[in-house]
């Protein structure tokens, strides 16, 4: 029983990160790094940009997981299990914050 254990404690952290995406990977890797021109190269153009009130700008992108590990653009951002990314990017136009959250409407 106790080797059990141990083996689901060893591949608990093997199983959450299969979890995450590789877009969160990358967003959280390239924070305070990546330009948007990177981000730009590596997600593809954002669904929607605006500009922020005390300098830089917010890009969202809209993803829908067609599988448990393959995210595809859809564009769509009020189907079910829509993913809604947004980036925030300082007056440098370096990435500065981002968030994944359930689209809204």
């Amino acid at each position: 029983m106790r080797g059990v254990v141990r083996l689901l404690v060893a591949l608990l952290p093997v199983a959450l990160s299969a979890c995450t995406s590789w877009q969160a990977d990358y967003l959280t890797e390239r924070m305070h790094k990546a330009s948007q021109e990177e981000v730009a190269a590596r997600l593809g153009k954002p669904t929607e940009t605006k500009p922020l009130q005390g300098g830089g700008t917010e890009w969202v992108y809209h993803y829908f997981p067609d599988s448990l590990f393959n995210y595809a653009y859809k564009g769509h951002p009020f189907e079910p299990d829509c993913q809604e990314y947004i980036l925030t990017f300082d007056d440098r136009q370096v990435l500065a914050y981002w968030l994944k959250q359930e689209c809204i409407e």
